[in-house]
């Protein structure tokens, strides 16, 4: 089940000259010229080398391939997207006797067993395949939907643990493919062109979203298992798409040694202070987006609004999300890493204390504007400065540390903040949800610029 709106992302359409069934492997032996882009947290004279390695001397797609590929992605994206139960999920276990902290056990189950299963998935999808990952997530997808219409503690949790491992299979390899579809497009700034495609796919993403979260609220008005039967129904759909697109695998000389395979992507993280601080913000922005946004259906529901129309509030994010989404590109380009991401990490705590205040009006709009604005710039920037960075044979592997470290925020964040709840208002909550991740961001730019003086010397 999706149940998480970031992120994590969008990502993705598949790239290679020949059809259904060729395996493209990568030769990853040129070196990418990145020195336009130097992704930096803190002010230092100098940003480290960075160990990018591109994929390819294969030749560059042509038009009519980039477009029919991107077709193809944009299909997976927007069945793989469409989240009926994003709205209704938390609610729907509330009204069958389970309180916020059984709530956040439940979401525990999905973000431990996606932990545990980060780096293994990562690693097949750089060794087996991309595609492959993505179609083995959508099917596990279809039995975790199935899983949900019986709300019994077993099954819900059996769910959201399949849901977890589901998501795992997915993060890294949709990035990766996106990726690699950016530099067979031929285009001299591949990180710009990059930038553009996430984005698009970010906004089928978010309209997807927006359209299912929307509908799922109606649904549910109907019949609380209509939801989730249509989320099931989605993830197959997701799958043909799929189908028409190329395998890709980064070759490697640890193909067939796994564990090798992941000590070299760790070392690479070891290497570069950078990538080890945006794996770190990854990480904590988007367990903060995530969890805010979940409860949020909690929150907007404890001002005694209906299910539908909560459905429908956080169906209306599509608005800001779509403007932020179309801007990014230009945003990402004109600022500094360093001076975006406090830009709109300040943003999104900005949103987040706007909702503590507990005034309506001023929940919807710091959720709706501060919050959700906010997300869909920091979303496809952080995903441009890691795939920057990560160098190609490990690609998969060093973007699933990204939501493995998610994923890790998550298990302790999301259980706290429902145990918070059963003792103070959302009001509380959410004030110290902005807290920490000012105070978060804070620490992980003194750690790197500690660590940066330290390499420097």
């Amino acid at each position: 089940m999706s149940h998480e709106s970031q992120a994590s992302d969008p990502e993705n359409a598949g790239s290679a000259m020949n059809p259904i069934n060729q395996t493209n492997t990568i030769d990853t032996t040129d070196t990418l010229d990145i020195s336009e882009f130097q992704p930096t947290l803190v002010a230092l004279p100098q940003a480290l080398p960075v160990a990018q390695e591109t994929a390819s001397t294969l030749p560059p797609l042509s038009a009519r391939a980039q477009r029919r590929y991107a077709l193809a992605y944009a299909g997976y994206t927007l069945a793989s997207s469409s989240r009926f139960t994003a709205a209704i999920w938390a609610i729907y276990l509330v009204a069958h006797g389970y309180n916020p902290l059984a709530v956040g056990l439940f979401e525990m189950c999905f973000h431990l067993a996606k932990f545990v299963a980060e780096v293994p998935t990562g690693i097949f999808a750089d060794l087996v395949g991309r595609r492959a990952s993505l179609i083995v997530s959508c099917a596990l997808g279809i039995v975790a939907e199935l899983f949900f219409l019986a709300p019994a503690p077993p099954l819900i949790a059996l769910s959201l643990a399949l849901s977890g491992l589901a998501f795992a299979f997915r993060g890294g390899a949709d990035a990766a493919l996106l990726w690699h579809l950016s530099e067979r497009s031929g285009a001299s700034d591949v990180a710009a062109r990059y930038s553009r495609l996430f984005s698009r796919m970010f906004l089928v993403m978010i309209l997807a979203e927006t359209a299912a979260t929307a509908s799922g609220g109606a649904l549910s008005s109907i019949a609380g298992s209509l939801p989730f039967i249509a989320q099931a129904l989605a993830s197959g759909a997701a799958i043909l798409p799929l189908l028409l697109l190329p395998e890709v695998r980064a070759a490697s000389v640890h193909q067939r040694r796994p564990l090798a395979h992941f000590g070299a992507g760790v070392r690479a993280v070891q290497r570069d202070p950078l990538l080890l601080g945006l794996l770190l913000i990854s990480g904590l922005t988007a367990a903060v987006f995530t969890t805010t946004s979940i409860y949020a259906q909690l929150f907007f529901s404890s001002m005694g609004f209906s299910v539908a129309l909560v459905g429908l509030i956080i169906a209306v994010a599509v608005v800001p999300d779509s403007i932020w989404v179309a801007l990014a590109p230009r945003v990402i380009a004109r600022l500094s890493p360093r001076k975006l991401l406090a830009l709109f990490i300040v943003m999104e705590g900005v949103g987040i204390l706007l909702m503590s205040v507990g005034v309506p009006a001023l929940g919807i709009v710091g959720f709706l504007l501060f919050f959700h604005g906010a997300d869909s710039v920091l979303t496809p920037a952080i995903s441009r400065y890691l795939n920057v960075r990560a160098p190609e044979t490990q690609r998969a592997t060093v973007l699933s540390l990204d939501t493995g470290l998610f994923s890790a925020t998550m298990i302790v964040l999301f259980p706290l903040f429902g145990l918070g709840l059963t003792h103070v208002p959302f009001s509380a909550a959410y004030f110290w949800t902005a807290v920490a991740l000012f105070a978060g961001s804070a620490l992980i730019a003194t750690v790197i610029r500690l660590l940066m003086t330290r390499r420097k010397s």
